[in-house]
């Protein structure tokens, strides 16, 4: 083989090699979203929101406990976070869905980036800064290290080779109606993934409030 058609080979290998990766991820980024496997738990939950109730499903496939499971994966420290809000269609979506879905990516964002800036806080707070200087530093830190994202092509690639939801990378993912929703649910498939599902957008936002209360240790088994 001349040089010429060498280095044609070695071109084509560093640009197919990626690609075959990416198109690997993205065939694989259900068996890291959906369990094949049934849980080890299951608890039912009601959750009462603006005069309404929701039915909840708490799963397990981490430790046969979900509010184990639950604040494991959120509580642990990861280097970074990605909070998957939806299909790209909610970008530039107008109506009830999208309403519900804005304020669910942001109670959510809320949570996780408080979550994401605790080791910072309390960083702060050893070397001596107030407790506001320390707040401001917290969310600074948290919010240079999360990222939120549509459920696009990319995203899915990286999640199914294990780049975003592992235990140095938090994952957290909504899946509503738009998303392919099937029930009503939330749960931990692996470490550092946690899923929100749900088959309407309010009852998605009441599984923001719950583990909102979970992490805060008020609901109790």
């Amino acid at each position: 083989m001349d040089k010429k058609a060498l280095i044609i080979v070695i071109v084509g290998i560093l640009i197919l090699a990626p690609v075959g990766v990416l198109s690997y991820g993205y065939a694989n980024y259900s068996s890291q979203i959906y369990p094949a496997k049934n849980p080890l738990a299951v608890k039912q939950v009601i959750i009462p929101y603006n005069q309404k109730e929701y039915p909840i499903s708490l799963q397990s496939y981490l430790t046969g406990d979900p509010a184990v499971d639950l604040n494991i994966t959120l509580r642990s420290i990861y280097e970074r976070a990605t909070i998957i809000i939806g299909d790209p269609s909610f970008k530039d979506c107008k109506g009830e869905a999208c309403v519900w879905r804005t304020r669910t990516a942001s109670e959510l964002g809320a949570t996780i980036g408080a979550l994401m800036g605790r080791k910072y806080y309390y960083e702060a707070l050893m070397k001596g800064e107030d407790n506001s200087t320390a707040a401001a530093i917290a969310s600074k830190e948290a919010r240079a290290r999360v990222d939120v994202k549509y459920l696009a092509f990319f995203p899915k690639a990286m999640i199914g080779i294990g780049r975003i939801g592992n235990k140095k990378h938090l994952l957290v993912m909504l899946v509503g109606p738009k998303e392919g929703a099937t029930v009503n649910r939330i749960y931990a498939p692996k470490p550092g993934v946690l899923i929100l599902e749900a088959t309407d957008e309010e009852t998605l936002f009441a599984e923001v409030l719950l583990v909102k209360t979970i992490i805060n240790s008020q609901v109790k088994g």
